[in-house]
């Protein structure tokens, strides 16, 4: 199913956004803080009803899909998920199988427990977990169903480097198991390493977009980010060392 963007706005926040992404890539949205990457994936899953443009999924209009039907096609990772204070891990995760249409729901919950190894405290409150494992909870409650699109914000923050490495390469995975995953994040250097494509935002509209080394250039990353990079590459992957421009402005 192919994700068809044309000329999306939402108000002053971000505006003339227009782009296409296909089954089986990794796209990742890269943008300084307020530059429009919650908005746009707000807009994508139909938290926000855009003010111009409209989007397309698998040919479909979503300001005309269901709520319903909505959860049928994409699974959502919030930046900031609210749980309920005494619902344990169990519960949370058993709530996010409504309306997904699953014949084992038990089989579908052991799934994502293994995959982003949370049995130890699955009895616990969401609410007693530290932050990377509320956030690995909330991930496994994203890849819940079988849904051909994924949406992300932010799927590494407050993980440790072992969890950002291992959630990356489980939303890569997802990704070659024919899945469109779409993800926001500010880690330059995975999104390098990781994403098929990137999409970057600057002040709300699209600056570039297209494979990691077209899009990290040095004069995008000096006007979206007031930073100049040197790369580090070998045979696992690239990392990045920025360092402030000259001159740059806060």
């Amino acid at each position: 199913m192919t994700l068809e963007v044309n000329n999306l706005g939402y108000f002053e926040r971000l505006q003339h956004v227009s782009f296409t992404a296909q089954p089986g890539e990794l796209v990742g949205v890269l943008g300084a803080n307020g530059a429009g990457k919650s908005t746009l994936l707000q807009l994508l899953c139909g938290l926000l009803a855009p003010s111009s443009g409209q989007l397309r999924f698998g040919g479909s209009h979503m300001s005309q899909i269901s709520a319903i039907e909505q959860r049928q096609l994409l699974g959502y990772l919030p930046q900031a998920p609210n749980v309920e204070a005494a619902v344990s891990v169990r519960h949370f995760l058993r709530a996010g199988l409504v309306n997904l249409q699953i014949s084992s729901p038990d089989t579908e919950l052991l799934r994502v427990v293994q995959t982003l190894r949370i049995e130890a405290f699955l009895e616990r409150g969401v609410n007693q977990l530290s932050g990377g494992e509320q956030r690995r909870v909330h991930i496994a409650r994203a890849l819940l169903g079988d849904q051909p699109w994924l949406i992300c914000d932010e799927p590494t923050a407050s993980l440790d480097l072992y969890y950002q490495l291992q959630v990356m390469a489980i939303l890569r995975e997802q990704a070659e198991q024919g899945k469109l995953v779409t993800i926001a994040m500010h880690d330059l250097g995975l999104a390098a390493r990781y994403c098929d494509r990137l999409l970057l935002l600057d002040h709300g509209e699209l600056l570039a977009q297209g494979t990691p080394a077209t899009v990290l250039t040095d004069a995008n990353l000096a006007q979206a980010y007031k930073i100049k990079a040197r790369w580090l590459c070998t045979e696992d992957g690239v990392t990045l060392l920025p360092s402030l421009l000259e001159n740059s402005k806060s």
